[in-house]
């Protein structure tokens, strides 16, 4: 009886430290298989030179799987405004927010919390992924989008997808024009500062792995339909070729960004800043470029939107990052990485720039 009150306080509030597993849930229904992705010998050198800069903890030379993709349906659970976290019993699903190793970080899990409760009903459903796509255009197109995709399809009942109250201009814009075939979905918004308990609630599972763009093809196909015709994109014969420069950005830059410009200019690319677009530019400049050099960044998130291209993309050498290079994969891109030089407290880098003028004369 005194454990249970020690919870219940606890839980009043917000902090929830127990966690638990629906993977076995006698409701799970499997909507795609797992995916076994295969790699040539080059690609296989680039996967091992990126393995080896995170000391090997993750390594997608040795093979990718693409996670098996499921619903669960659950009773009587509780999603927190503060990160989205489904609860049940008192713990926290792990599959509502990724894996272990994200919930250990999450808002969800022993942080105490102002969450004020109130009662639902109905069926639910949600794809919140909170601190990572509060204003992430990566995480919301890969871990929060993606996921509506096997409920949309199997849930024909009404059902209210639950979403932030400040949820981003491009994100609520993006969120409208995957629902609008949709009519038994409709938006309802939960406060940071709210629990909601739900009579029903359907748990959609994680389409994205760690560090990867990849999306299964038929899914990736329905995000780009839909966001190209909500965005009203013009198709042109005349195909561009664009840098993306972060020479504006906090991390991540190319130190000698000034070296490269005018060898970029001499093979006619266009020098792009994507925090000075609108979205709808953005989507409409990547849609009608056939080739792209950048370094890593949250603007190759836009990749997403080409409808075909050549991709080369800047590393620092300790911090090798895969999630283009699989986005590519899926989408049937041609990809390719030049690795500079050792990044520093900021991720800042140098690249070889002959080397880059190599790629750039074999176009």
């Amino acid at each position: 009886m005194l454990k249970k009150a020690f919870f219940g306080l606890l839980h009043a509030a917000g902090y929830y430290f127990r966690y638990t597993s629906v993977l076995h849930h006698a409701s799970k229904k499997v909507t795609a298989p797992t995916q076994v992705l295969y790699f040539n010998d080059q690609e296989k050198t680039f996967l091992e030179q990126a393995a080896a800069s995170f000391n090997y903890s993750l390594d997608y030379s040795l093979g990718y799987r693409q996670k098996e993709q499921y619903l669960v349906k659950l009773r009587e659970a509780l999603i927190l405004g503060n990160s989205g976290a489904i609860v049940q019993d008192g713990k926290v699903i792990v599959e509502s927010v990724f894996d272990v190793s994200r919930l250990a970080k999450s808002s969800a899990y022993k942080t105490p919390a102002l969450l004020l409760p109130s009662y639902k009903q109905g069926l639910y459903t949600s794809v919140l992924h909170l601190p990572w796509a509060t204003n992430n255009n990566y995480h919301w197109f890969f871990d929060c989008l993606p996921r509506l995709y096997f409920v949309l399809q199997e849930v024909k009942e009404p059902v209210q997808v639950i979403m932030r109250r400040d949820l981003p201009a491009y994100m609520l814009q993006t969120l409208q024009f995957i629902l609008q075939e949709y009519p038994q979905a409709t938006v309802v918004y939960i406060g940071k500062h709210e629990k909601w308990q739900l009579e029903e609630f359907i748990l959609p599972s994680f389409m994205a792995n760690t560090q990867s763009g990849y999306l299964p093809k038929e899914v990736g196909a329905w995000l780009r339909n839909k966001l190209w015709k909500g965005y009203g994109v013009q198709p042109t014969t005349l195909k561009k070729r664009i840098y993306i420069s972060r020479a504006n950005a906090k991390t991540r830059r190319v130190l000698n960004e000034q070296e490269l410009l005018p060898i970029l200019a001499k093979h006619n690319f266009e020098i792009v800043r994507a925090e000075e677009l609108s979205y709808q530019e953005q989507v409409q400049l990547f849609y009608t470029t056939e080739t792209i050099v950048a370094p890593h960044g949250a603007g190759l998130t836009n990749l997403l939107f080409s409808e075909n291209c050549k991709v080369l993309e800047f590393h620092p050498s300790n911090l090798i990052k895969t999630h283009y290079f699989l986005l590519c994969k899926g989408l049937g891109f041609e990809y390719s990485a030049i690795v500079g030089s050792v990044g520093d407290m900021r991720e800042n880098y140098t690249i070889d720039v002959p080397q880059v003028e190599r790629w750039l004369s074999k176009l």
